[in-house]
């Protein structure tokens, strides 16, 4: 499938900020073409933060008010918080279930979630447990779940039918099978990753530093692949075709 070809999105990611990280030139590419693109954040982000003079209420609170300004840059329609528990996230029927709701009210064509496994080759935070609990559980979510109307038929009874998703994509690096140019979009991109203001503590309100230093390179380096400034890649999945 091609961008070209996707017509709605489902994000689903583990923290906030995960999306911008890892998919905000994508989506940016994705709304820029009319597409509708949905958010699922499965944890509360609770444990996101070093001070502990606040609370988990108020920085799970600050953390979803940061994520909804973010996706109001990228042009994403609606974010949902799943609030499960930051750092203890497992695949669970409860939230598989969510997700297959999700799914079934967003209906999209295309799934973009986060890499269902340890990735040796990527940086350390590639591979957060819950990371990777929000990977497995999205594509056990997608397939078989969200299609089979046997599983999980109280949510029939919400009036959500069964849905194929086509592809889902993860992030990847030297077994990307797709590639995304976003090179039009990166001060989009960074504009929704700056909204994240509670996390990027290591800047020191240095934007350009931390374009510079964190948020360009994978850019760069992808974007080498193919011949332009800056890509995003993933691991392709065919669900459906």
């Amino acid at each position: 499938m091609l961008l070209e070809d996707v017509h709605r999105v489902l994000v689903v990611v583990a923290h906030c900020d995960d999306a911008e990280w890892m998919f905000g030139g994508t989506v940016a590419r994705l709304v820029g073409q009319g597409a509708v693109v949905d958010y699922v954040v499965t944890t509360d982000g609770a444990s996101g933060g070093v001070d502990m003079t606040v609370s988990n209420a108020e920085l799970a609170a600050t953390r979803a008010q940061e994520q909804r300004a973010a996706a109001q840059v990228l042009g994403v329609r609606e974010v949902t918080f799943l609030g499960f528990r930051n750092d203890e996230l497992t695949v669970s029927l409860d939230l598989k279930r969510a997700l297959v709701r999700e799914i079934r009210r967003s209906r999209p064509d295309l799934v973009l979630t986060l890499t269902p496994h340890r990735a040796l080759d990527a940086p350390v935070g590639w591979s957060h447990a819950d990371h990777i609990a929000t990977g497995e559980a999205t594509l056990q979510a997608v397939y078989p779940e969200a299609l089979m109307p046997r599983i999980h038929p109280e949510l029939l009874e919400e009036g959500l039918e069964p849905h194929e998703v086509t592809e889902v994509w993860f992030p990847a690096l030297a077994d990307a099978d797709r590639y995304v140019d976003v090179s039009a979009v990166v001060d989009t991109k960074m504009d929704a990753v700056w909204c994240h203001r509670s996390q990027n503590g290591e800047a020191n309100g240095d934007r350009a530093w931390m374009f510079a230093h964190h948020i360009a390179p994978p850019m760069v380096e992808a974007g080498d692949r193919i011949g332009v400034r800056h890509a995003e890649r993933f691991r392709r999945v065919r669900v459906h075709g």
